[in-house]
C-alpha cells in the first residue's frame, strides 16, 4: 500500500491530474433530465420525477440546459378509449359492407346482361311461386270436400244416437290439420312473392347504377 502510495506520488504531476480529473467525472451522476407538468391549479411545476398524482398527465422532459427534449401525452381516459374502440368499429363494419357489396355487384354483373334479363328472371321466379300457390289452393279445395262428406258422416251416426267412430273422428282431424298446413304454405309463398319482388327492385335499381344509368 505505501509502495503504491509512494509509486503515485511519483508520477509527473499532468499525469496526476488527468487521474484525478478522471475520477472526479466518473462519480458525477450523467445530466439529469427535469421534467414538467401542471399541479390541480393548472400552475406549471418542475422537478426530477412526476408526483404520482399528476403521472397520468401529460408532461415535458427537458435538458439541464431547459431545452425541450420529449413531449408525453397525457393518457386517455376510459371513455375517449371505449368512443376511439367504438368508432373504430364503426369503420371495421363499414369496410365490411364495402367488401361484401363489391361481391353482389360483380355477381350482379356477371349474372345479368341487362335490365330485361332481370325482369324475365323475375317474372320466371313469380310464375313459379305462383304455380305452387294454385297448385296447393286445388288441394285445399278437395281436403276440404272431403272434410264436409266426413263430417256429414259423422253427423248421421249422431243423428241416429250413435257414437261417430274412432277412425272417422281421427280422419277428420287429420283433414283439418291438412288444411291447416297447407294453407301456411300459401301463406308462406305470398311472403317469398313480396321478398322476390322486393329484392329484384333492388337489384334493377342497383344494376342501373352500376351501368351508369338513372
Amino acid at each position: 500500500m505505501i509502495e503504491t502510495t509512494l509509486q503515485n506520488w511519483l508520477l509527473p504531476k499532468p499525469l496526476l491530474m488527468v487521474f484525478f480529473a478522471a475520477s472526479v467525472f466518473s462519480t458525477m451522476p450523467a445530466e439529469a433530465k427535469i421534467k414538467c407538468w401542471k399541479n390541480h391549479e393548472g400552475v406549471r411545476e418542475c422537478g426530477h420525477s412526476v408526483p404520482p398524482e399528476f403521472a397520468q398527465q401529460g408532461h415535458q422532459e427537458l435538458s439541464e440546459g431547459g431545452v425541450r427534449k420529449t413531449q408525453t401525452q397525457r393518457a386517455k381516459s376510459l371513455e375517449e378509449l371505449e368512443t376511439e374502440q367504438a368508432a373504430e368499429n364503426v369503420k371495421l363494419a363499414e369496410e365490411k359492407l364495402r367488401g361484401e357489396q363489391a361481391v353482389l355487384d360483380r355477381v350482379l354483373l356477371d349474372t345479368f346482361s341487362s335490365e330485361d334479363d332481370l325482369l324475365l328472371a323475375r317474372d320466371g321466379q313469380m310464375a313459379h311461386l305462383e304455380s305452387q300457390i294454385k297448385l296447393t289452393d286445388s288441394h285445399i279445395a278437395k281436403l276440404k270436400n272431403n272434410l264436409e262428406d266426413l263430417i256429414q258422416d259423422a253427423a248421421n251416426h249422431e243423428r241416429r244416437g250413435k257414437q261417430p267412430p274412432e277412425k272417422l273422428i281421427t280422419h277428420i282431424t287429420s283433414l283439418r290439420e291438412q288444411i291447416s298446413d297447407n294453407a301456411k304454405f300459401i301463406e308462406t309463398k305470398r311472403l317469398e312473392q313480396a321478398q322476390l319482388t322486393a329484392k329484384f327492385e333492388a337489384d334493377i335499381s342497383r344494376f342501373r347504377r352500376l351501368k351508369g344509368g338513372n
